[in-house]
């Protein structure tokens, strides 16, 4: 049985320069009044669960090692210890299956910055890299903004689950100028856990045309009792042309604290990468509180975080349901892991546009799936991550936004 902890207490994020809280996306002004407003998140005007961002607390152990970090008052340059290295190692066996050597580990500020710099390490103007759409944005984007080419391998969807399209994979693979391939494992935004099998049949895909597969794993921690996420560098055979990127931030709400993790376990293309962050003066210490918040997340966050996977385990049960009895003409993609829900909006015959302005004037903010490519058209993505009254007065403006 887990520990108790309280995921419904309400925590009031306005007023604390929030992102997801207190930013007009579209404008990029600040509505953040100096302090909080004392009211309760559940009561303001627009409910915000779009940002992959959690509106809960870091788990104890992860609180108190920064509280005693603070109270010794000097944030001097820091290096990383076997400490640091070996709770990593020893997650990653214990969660993943797979022995990370203290080697192979590279920081960095998120993994977006790590797979931007991956792309410009390994990859040569108009090269093709390829992605399984719909797929979080920022990858696209740093193909794209980078110069590089965007092959899109679209996964298949039949109406209940994505499955990968390994045939389209193995013809785009094959062109000469395909030089890379990022994998979101766990899927955002379908929620996707790839099988072994499906790891396998990728890794030996890439590997036979001499790919990069970089594979993000950001969101491996947060996977629920009916899956079983495995790390694809528990692959070995595939460590000559493998990178994993990931990161303590999305199952112990971290991001603020900007640390990831690039994991090469081949030293050529580990010594080219450090090149990159040499070159940017990115190899001199690391993140005092990120690492420090890392090493007590991996040491005593185990606890915090099955209770929080029950916990929102829950929340994807009560959206479920709401949706069969309130919002039938709406479907729940149904999860392996992550805090986002995939929602299959195409039954009510309306473009994102108008599902968004329907949903903004109801008081409640989702993300639009066409975010994520044209594949994710008439669907929404939304954050759970959140204390179930959230949930549920966001699905009650749902349910009046898009009453038909």
């Amino acid at each position: 049985m887990t520990q108790a902890y309280d995921f419904d207490a309400p925590i009031e994020r306005r007023g604390t320069r929030s992102i997801k809280w207190s930013l007009d996306e579209k404008t990029g002004v600040w509505h953040d009044p100096p302090a909080p407003l004392g009211q309760a998140p559940h009561e303001a005007e627009l409910l915000p669960m779009w940002l992959a961002d959690m509106d809960l607390a870091a788990a104890p152990p992860i609180l108190e090692a920064l509280r005693n970090r603070i109270d010794h008052g000097v944030f001097g340059y820091t290096g990383l210890d076997d400490e640091f290295y070996d709770s990593i190692n020893d997650w990653a066996q214990r969660r993943h299956g797979w022995s990370i050597d203290h080697d192979w580990v590279t920081t960095n500020t998120g993994v977006m910055p790590a797979i931007n710099l991956l792309i410009q390490t390994f990859t040569e103007s108009d090269d093709g890299v390829l992605v399984q759409s719909p797929v979080f944005h920022p990858i696209s984007q740093a193909i794209e903004y980078n110069g590089r080419t965007l092959l899109d391998n679209a996964l298949v969807y039949d109406g209940t689950r994505y499955n990968m399209d390994l045939d389209d994979l193995a013809t785009k693979a094959s062109l000469a100028s395909t030089k890379m391939m990022v994998l979101c494992s766990p899927h955002n935004p379908v929620g996707r856990v790839w099988q072994p099998q499906e790891l396998r049949a990728v890794a030996d895909i890439c590997a036979a045309n001499d790919i990069l597969l970089i594979s993000d794993e950001i969101h491996g921690d947060l996977t629920y009792a009916w899956s079983n996420f495995v790390s694809i560098g528990s692959l070995i055979e595939h460590h000559d042309r493998l990178v994993v990127c990931t990161s303590p931030s999305k199952a112990f709400n971290l991001p603020g604290l900007k640390l990831s993790l690039t994991i090469i376990p081949d030293a050529r293309i580990r010594d080219a990468y450090l090149l990159t962050l040499r070159n940017q003066n990115e190899i001199f210490g690391a993140n005092l509180l990120g690492t420090t918040a890392l090493t007590a997340a991996y040491q005593h966050g185990e606890p915090w975080l099955e209770a929080l996977i029950d916990h929102l385990a829950g929340n994807v049960k009560y959206v479920h349901e709401f949706l069969v009895s309130r919002l039938p003409h709406l479907r729940l993609v149904r999860p392996d892991a992550l805090y986002l829900l995939w929602i299959d909006c195409r039954g009510l015959k309306k473009s994102d546009a108008e599902l968004d302005a329907q949903l903004r004037k109801a008081g409640v903010w989702l993300e639009r799936g066409s975010t994520y490519g044209a594949a994710g058209e008439g669907f929404l993505r939304m954050t759970v991550a959140t204390p179930r009254k959230m949930v549920e007065v966001a699905m009650e403006r749902m349910a009046r936004g898009l009453a038909t």
